[in-house]
């Protein structure tokens, strides 16, 4: 045994880590990232384009590939006739964000679920799987084999389809395969909260890189679907970007809107994975301790360490990324304005309002010469001495709270 140990409530067990709040606090900051990221994908890519609407002026529903699910959930009660769940479940019955709320529960309480089934005895997640299972077993085909069942004791025997409904039962099938449709609808929004909540509460990095995946492929499909070159053969209805990413107006002339709502998108990407995949990786370097270092002081000390420094580089790292990404979308801009403050020309202004460098590609390039000017100032600006000095300060700081 370790002569000079910690207390039991300061050690390293992972059902004693996962109390602290600062593993809490993590947690919460990738939760909040994680629904703030779901909101900002609803209202950017959660419409659908005016001329798609026009053309259903007569007041019938439609529906468009968007990243929105009451739109389809509707149109799809309309073709079937009706919902298996209750529009209270989906938030049919409510408007705004409130529709997100009850299908959040939902996804809350699946999520609380799932994690207990993981953490409890054997024997106890079993039977929870097999209920699970033979439920959704039983609710599909019970109805289906009971009535033929009974219309073979009534009419003789014959297959389960047939010319009247009598000895028609393929009826009773219906149901469930409504439903597995209605979950699709469902999940466009939600699969990705179940899988993240999964992942940021149940300790999965298998599931965060899931659902930072899933959310980079919706964002492409929608920049692939609404490419001109599509929309002029196949128009989906999808609401497309503005190719141009428009003035900077906000904080300071720094950012133009669209370009914030872009920024926010990757911001809250980033913040998810990153303090996600903290708690995860903090937590598999203390199972993997032996069970007297997990006592010890100095293991307690530095595992302290580097989650204070997991916290101070998200909020230190993560700001800089976002005032650094939004200057190098309006470097081009910034040059544009140098050069003119020197020379004195008129060129300037004709440059700044050319169509090229108004277009999203034209922020690229700027993003590009950003990177470059800053590559090509290493031979000027000692940057490995200026974040070592960065660095020791954070030391230095660090310690002096411990």
């Amino acid at each position: 045994m370790v002569k000079n140990s910690v207390p039991d409530s300061q050690s390293l067990e992972i059902s004693n880590l996962r109390k602290r709040w600062k593993i809490i606090f993590l947690q919460l900051i990738s939760t909040a990232a994680l629904l703030a990221l779901m909101n900002r994908m609803t209202k950017i890519y959660g419409t659908c384009s005016e001329s798609f609407v026009e053309t259903y002026s007569d007041g019938s529903n439609y529906w468009c590939p968007s990243y929105e699910h009451t739109r389809g959930l509707i149109w799809f009660r309309e073709q079937t006739g009706s919902l298996v769940l209750p529009d209270a479940v989906h938030g049919l019955d409510q408007s705004g964000n409130m529709t997100l709320l009850a299908p959040l529960l939902l996804c809350a309480i699946l999520t609380v679920i799932w994690i207990y089934t993981l953490t409890a005895k054997e024997s106890i997640s079993r039977n929870i799987r097999r209920f699970l299972i033979g439920g959704m077993l039983a609710w599909g085909l019970l109805p289906f084999v009971i009535s033929w069942i009974l219309a073979i004791s009534s009419f003789g025997f014959h297959l389960p389809w047939g010319e009247t409904d009598d000895l028609n039962h393929l009826g009773h099938l219906w149901k469930p395969v409504l439903f597995v449709f209605e979950l699709v609808f469902l999940g466009i929004v939600f699969a990705p909260i179940l899988s993240g909540l999964m992942g940021i509460w149940g300790l999965s990095r298998k599931l965060l890189t899931w659902t930072i995946g899933y959310y980079l492929t919706i964002i492409g499909i929608h920049a692939i679907l609404t490419f001109e070159g599509i929309t002029e053969s196949v128009d989906l209805g999808l609401t497309p970007l503005p190719a141009q990413i428009g003035e900077a107006t906000l904080f300071g002339g720094l950012v133009s809107p669209l370009s914030l709502n872009l920024l926010q998108v990757a911001i809250l990407l980033l913040v998810y994975l990153e303090s996600g995949s903290a708690v995860i990786s903090n937590m598999e370097y203390a199972s993997m301790l032996p069970g007297e270092a997990r006592r010890d002081p100095e293991y307690v000390r530095q595992f302290n360490n580097v989650l204070n420094g997991h916290i101070a580089h998200l909020i230190g790292v993560m700001a800089l990324v976002s005032v650094t990404t939004a200057i190098a979308l309006e470097f081009d801009d910034f040059l544009i304005s140098t050069v003119s403050a020197l020379s004195g020309g008129q060129w300037a202004g004709q440059v700044r309002e050319s169509l090229e460098l108004q277009l999203t590609y034209g922020k690229v390039i700027s993003a590009g010469l950003f990177l470059i000017v800053v590559a090509g100032m290493r031979f000027v600006l000692p940057w490995q001495r200026v974040t070592g000095i960065v660095e020791s300060t954070l030391l230095r700081f660090r310690s002096s709270e411990s």
